[in-house]
């Protein structure tokens, strides 16, 4: 299983941790759009889904949605690997915090 300690949201989605931590083509069947959701403040998440659906030949896609604008996503990264996925998920998570932190620091100004 995938542990997902690092993400410090809340996570209101998850079928991603069901996943081994090993090669994607053996777990294809629970490889679909849908796979985590994590929620932070100021109405921004985290997605993650692979596209397409049940594909080994396919790729994770992780957006990070500000006000649920879906189409408009602030930053979308793609991978291939279990282990680059976790990579794009602290970079995801990271981007989120930067993007509070120049939030608070504008209030305080």
């Amino acid at each position: 299983m995938i542990s997902l300690d690092f993400l410090k949201g809340k996570i209101t989605y998850d079928e991603l941790s069901i996943l081994q931590n090993s090669g994607i083509e053996h777990q294809a069947h629970n490889l679909k759009e849908d796979m985590l959701q994590v929620e932070y403040p100021d109405g921004f998440l985290i997605d993650v889904g692979w596209y397409p659906s049940f594909d080994a030949k396919g790729h994770f896609q992780i957006k990070v949605i500000k006000d649920y604008e879906w189409d408009c996503p602030t930053l979308k990264l793609t991978a291939q690997s279990i282990s680059t996925l976790s990579e794009l998920l602290l970079l995801a998570q990271e981007s989120i915090n930067t993007k509070l932190q120049k939030t608070t620091t504008s209030l305080i100004a």
